[in-house]
């Protein structure tokens, strides 16, 4: 089983949750350039380094890519290394986990809760 995971703020899981039927773009970069942002497992924690690393909490959503009805394509990104783009929304049938994290008192991200 294929998984990808969609890094999101905890308002923009929020908003998306209270949609109550799918995931869709709601940040900015998604917003713009039309498509869901996400990352391998293994690209997870340079992700959150590079670009959530000055918030104080994040929630990470794991996907079964074979249960999205959206297509997902692996692009470059500037220097080249492939990253999954989901073209269209997350349906809650896709979803396998939600971690919640958020920063000790060293700054490390920590989960916070587990779960679907």
């Amino acid at each position: 089983m294929e998984q990808v995971c969609k890094i999101m703020t905890p308002e923009e899981w929020e908003e998306s949750i209270a949609i109550g039927e799918a995931y869709v773009a709601v940040s900015e970069a998604d917003l713009r350039d039309g498509y869901l942002h996400c990352s391998s497992a293994d690209q997870v924690p340079g992700t959150l380094a590079k670009w959530y690393g000055a918030l104080d909490s994040v929630v990470v959503v794991t996907v079964d890519v074979a249960k999205l009805d959206s297509e997902v394509k692996w692009e470059p990104n500037a220097v080249g290394e492939l990253f999954p783009h989901i073209y269209g929304a997350i349906g809650p049938e896709a979803v396998k986990g939600v971690e919640k994290l958020r920063r000790d008192s060293t700054g490390e991200l920590v989960s916070t809760e587990e779960g679907v």
